[in-house]
């Protein structure tokens, strides 16, 4: 039986955004996150991470790096997360072995498309909440609900360019309480 998924873009939503996360040290958790992860999970969503992580395309950190950031991202998560895709290219920077347009990158659907295979999800009864309009178009294409965070680097939505979300709110807690609002 198909299963929902609360997709999630990793940087803005789950933990601070920076310009690139390149070390485990540098992943700082967002508040009520753990906490609302815990809720999706037991009201059972699969929690799936999304993810354009160019800056291995950039050589700023390697996949080795990347897995440990995810590793203390998943324990900080308490395990919760089902799956973690990424996507590591960039269409015009960075190194010729991952310098290239793919179906994985956001705002292409490829990552989420995978994700469903892999999970039997259920894409109608799916939410991804993410922090720019790359997460919604990429949520929109597939028929998934998308909820954008607002968080410390957004505009106001009445400035908001391109295809709308669902909801605009401040947090992932808040994001969950629409969930739960909405079903």
């Amino acid at each position: 039986m198909s299963s929902p998924a609360l997709f999630l873009d990793r940087d803005g939503v789950l933990n601070r955004e920076r310009s690139f996360i390149k070390s485990p040290d540098e992943l700082e958790i967002l508040p009520g996150v753990p906490e609302t992860l815990a809720r999706a999970h037991d009201e059972g969503y699969r929690l799936i991470v999304v993810s354009n992580q160019s800056g291995i395309a950039r050589e700023l950190f390697g996949f080795e790096d990347l897995d440990r950031i995810h590793r203390k991202l998943q324990a900080h998560c308490g395990g919760l997360l089902d799956g973690i895709y990424v996507c590591p290219h960039h269409p015009t920077e960075g190194c010729e072995a991952l310098r290239r347009s793919c179906p994985c990158r956001k705002p292409a659907s490829g990552m989420l498309s995978r994700a469903s295979r892999e999970w039997d999800l259920d894409l109608g009864a799916s939410f991804l909440v993410g922090d720019a309009p790359r997460d919604i178009h990429a949520a929109h294409a597939l028929g998934v609900k998308a909820i954008c965070v607002l968080g410390e680097k957004m505009p106001d939505p009445a400035r908001w360019e391109g295809e709308l979300p669902d909801a605009f709110v401040a947090d992932l807690p808040e994001a969950w309480k629409h969930i739960g609002n909405s079903s």
